[in-house]
């Protein structure tokens, strides 16, 4: 392997650069596959189930700082627009169920939460850390993610920008 001729820490460096660029330059598949995951009653949710609406998909953790953080931006978020766009909240992790519920329920959160499965979800997982959080158009086309904590007013934009895909530039007054 390249990395084993590089001595630490250039290494390290190597390592993380080769991380960043893979990064940068990859892109989204065109297509969302039709995943099914059950929320926090044992209902089952499919993708299907939202076409001709705009979805977020929020992967998340009840220990993660920064998931944390945005849970009050998504709660705005899809008070603000839930006649055309479902936030799906991802619980990523193997707490008990019990908790997460609580957990759910004492932040007031106002959008469907469901419960990772046993399968990755391709194409959003594997994940390259928490939050991540993926935005699917109403025909079920895999557009954008981000990686970290959003806030609403990046929600609005992100939507905002696939909604109306002309350049600010080149539109005219």
């Amino acid at each position: 392997m390249l990395f084993k001729q590089i001595r630490s820490p250039g290494r390290r460096l190597a390592e993380r650069l080769t991380i960043v660029l893979c990064l940068l330059f990859w892109t989204p598949t065109t297509n969302a596959v039709d995943f099914e995951l059950l929320d926090l009653d044992g209902n089952r949710h499919r993708l299907s189930e939202f076409l001709g609406k705009w979805v977020v998909i929020n992967f998340w953790a009840t220990w993660c700082g920064p998931c944390l953080k945005e849970i009050p931006e998504l709660i705005s978020f899809q008070s603000r627009h839930e006649s055309d766009v479902v936030v799906l909240g991802v619980n990523f992790e193997d707490g008990p169920l019990p908790d997460v519920k609580e957990f759910v329920a004492s932040l007031g959160i106002n959008y469907l939460v469901l419960r990772s499965g046993e399968k990755p979800l391709t194409p959003f997982e594997p994940l390259k850390g928490l939050p991540s959080t993926f935005l699917v158009s109403p025909k079920a086309e895999y557009l954008e993610v981000v990686l970290g904590a959003v806030t609403e007013a990046e929600l609005e934009d992100l939507v905002a920008r696939h909604r109306d895909p002309t350049p600010q530039s080149a539109k005219t007054d």
